[in-house]
Formats: structure tokens, sequence, C-alpha cells
């Protein structure tokens, strides 16, 4: 870069018409002026001379000086641009490999997610077989599967007619859960004794005698005047005959002969009776 022209600094011919014009006034004054006066006037000209030597020596120190800092200048841009350029190939090469190790990533993540939807459905079908085992467990030791609320009529005629359906079916759990609901939902309906009369044969009908005992007695408990009250009585001595308790059948029979002779199942309990009365020492636990 040209530097500008320094500021008051007179080009050569500009210092030579100057010089001419001083001679001239220099010529004039003399013709007019005295000696002195023309010494003085040689001193102003002699120091004008020599500012502008000192001028023009400062500005060519300031030149060399900003040319020095271009020269700097261009050297370091030069580093930087290499430097740069050094940095942009191997961010390219590091863009490279980032890319090549996403795309590893997500082929590793496709796999994951083939592998958990796998693993679900895989779990999906360990839980449906593990609720089908559940079921048939549940049934075999007598835990009662539950009813789904929106499955339960709400009129009390078609909740009876669905819990009957499940009882004749031999849905014995089923059946179970049904007049138990019958029994909560519909606690003054007549059919509630007959609801818990269900229960306790629903057991026997599983082959557990004990646990359809205490249904029973219940019955007879709280409904000693129902229409059942007198099946009950008699299925209780079934089932004590059952579980081999000889004498306790053998009462429960007698005490049903004696209370309703008039019973539809009075030549089945005095059958039952005979039967107990014939067994054999070995079969009756007590």
């Amino acid at each position: 870069m040209r530097a500008p022209p320094p500021r008051g600094r007179l080009k050569p011919a500009a210092l030579a018409t100057l010089l001419a014009l001083a001679g001239s006034a220099f010529g004039v004054a003399c013709s007019y002026t005295s000696a002195a006066d023309g010494d003085a006037l040689r001193r102003r000209v002699d120091a004008l001379e020599q500012g502008q030597e000192a001028q023009s020596e400062h500005l060519r120190e300031e030149t060399e000086h900003a040319a020095t800092k271009v020269a700097e200048l261009e050297e370091v841009l030069e580093r930087a641009t290499k430097v740069v350029t050094r940095a942009s190939a191997d961010t390219g090469a590091q863009v490279e490999q980032l890319q090549g190790q996403v795309a590893g990533l997500e082929g590793q993540l496709a796999e994951l997610r083939n592998e958990v939807q796998r693993q679900s459905t895989q779990l999906t079908e360990q839980q449906g077989a593990m609720e089908r085992q559940l079921k048939k467990l549940a049934q075999h030791v007598g835990i009662d599967s539950s009813v789904e609320e929106a499955d339960i009529p709400a009129d009390a005629d078609a909740h009876w007619t669905a819990a009957e359906d499940a009882f004749n079916q031999r849905q014995w759990a089923r059946a179970r859960a049904f007049y138990t609901a019958f029994m909560r939902r519909h606690a003054e309906d007549e059919r509630v004794d007959n609801a818990q009369y269900r229960i306790g044969m629903s057991y026997l009908g599983e082959g557990r005698p004990a646990t359809a005992l205490g249904e029973l007695r219940q019955v007879v408990a709280d409904h000693p005047r129902g229409d059942v009250a007198d099946d009950a009585l008699l299925d209780m001595g079934n089932a004590f005959y059952q579980l081999h308790a000889c004498t306790d059948a053998r009462a429960a029979y007698e005490a049903f002969i004696r209370a309703h002779r008039r019973s539809s199942r009075i030549a089945e309990a005095r059958r039952q009776l005979q039967t107990v009365q014939r067994a054999p020492a070995s079969y009756c636990t007590r």
C-alpha cells in the first residue's frame, strides 16, 4: 500500500518556486530593508527547509514501520490460513469418523429395538401362559376368580340366571363369584339363602367338603326358616361323610330326618344314614 503524501510536505517544484519567490522577495526586500532584515529572512527560510527534512524523515520511518507491520500481518495471515486449512481437513476427517460411528450406533439401536420388541412379545406370551396356569391352579386349590362388574347384569333376575348358568355348567369359581355379588347387590332378595347354599354346593362339586361345610353351616345358622335349610343340613351330612367323620355325618342325617319328615329328600337322608351305619371302621376316622 502506497502511503499518502504527508501533510505540509512540499513537492520539489513547489519548493523551487517558493525559493525563487523567496529570492525575489529577498532581492526586493533588500532594496527596501536593511542588512539585518535580510539576515533574519534567510534564517527563517533555513528553518523551514530543516523542518521539511525532519518531517520527511519521520514519515519515512512511519512508512517503513507500517510496511514491516503489513509484512508481519501477511505472514500471520498465511500461517493462519494454513492452520485453518489443516484444521478443516482434520475436521472433515473427524466428521467422517463421527458419521461412521453414528451409522454403527444406528445399526445397534435398530438391533436393540428388534430385541426389545421380541422380548416384549415373548413376555406377553409368557404372561398369558402364566395367567392360564394360575387360573388352573386357582381352580385346583379353590381360589375363586373374580367377575368383572361390567359382566354382571344390573337386573336381579338376569343376575341370578347368569349365576345359575355358571353353576349348571360346573364353572364353580365363576358361579361363586356371581352368587357372592348377588348377595352383596341384592341383600333383600328372597334368593340370598339359595345363593349361600349354592356356594357351599359348588365346593362340594370341586371335592372340597371341608370348605363346603362352613358355607352350608352358614345357611342353617342365618336362614333356619329358609327354603334350603333342610338341603343345607342334609348336604352337611354328605360333607362330613366325605371327610370320614362318620359320627358327625350320622348326627346330621338324624337331625334332618327328625326336622324335615316332609322334605322331598327324606328318602335320600335315610339311605345315607344307612350307608354311614354300615361303613367299615377303617373308613371312619371318628
